[in-house]
């Protein structure tokens, strides 16, 4: 895929249509349509079709944007404070339409990966790709500093997963007994 220039039209689009479906989505509306976007950003259907394909992966690109751009991992040398921040703040922003909008683009782009999504959802799963290898570094530095050794896959499953299953069952608040999931992991052996 070409590179983008920085700045340009390409990225003023680029910015109309994520901060479109970002308001939406913060106004509870999800699922979204290409038509919908075009709408509110004020960029041509046509335009957004060409970049992005389909509305899933134009989802899944704001979404991993978003992620990196405002959630990175917390890295200060204290992996159960680290664990415990990256959590609280993921339990926090699932709990919003937003947020949970978020996770549901995520979930649906992931699953639909390899299904010809375009290049707008190849993009997007090498950050996502970035984001759990800069998560296994800090994971790694941690293990070399005496904490337990772990993988972005087993935190994912131990402290993540509790997390996104609440939110979307409601059989608890998706920010409760986070320590406790924290705990787990760090006990893992």
């Amino acid at each position: 895929m070409a590179e983008t220039r920085p700045g340009g039209r390409t990225a003023r689009t680029r910015e109309a249509v994520h901060a479109a479906v970002r308001a939406m989505w913060a106004e509870g509306r999800d699922p979204l349509s290409v038509r919908e976007v075009s709408a509110r950003s004020g960029v041509h259907e046509v335009t957004i079709y060409r970049r992005w394909k389909t509305v899933e992966a134009l989802a899944l690109d704001v979404a991993v944007t978003r992620m990196n751009e405002e959630s990175p991992f917390p890295d200060s040398g204290d992996l159960r404070r680290d664990l415990l921040d990256w959590v609280r703040s993921v339990a926090d922003r699932v709990g919003t339409p937003e947020g949970f909008a978020f996770y549901r683009a995520l979930a649906a782009a992931t699953s639909a990966r390899g299904a010809g999504q375009g290049p707008a959802t190849e993009e997007a799963a090498v950050h996502l790709r970035r984001r759990t290898e800069q998560i296994q570094r800090v994971l790694d530095r941690a293990a070399a500093a005496g904490a337990p050794r772990l993988t972005v896959e087993h935190v994912f499953d131990v402290v993540l997963a509790p997390v996104y299953l609440r939110a979307i069952f409601g059989y608890a608040a998706p920010g409760s007994d986070l320590e406790a999931l924290v705990d787990r992991v760090l006990d893992t052996p």
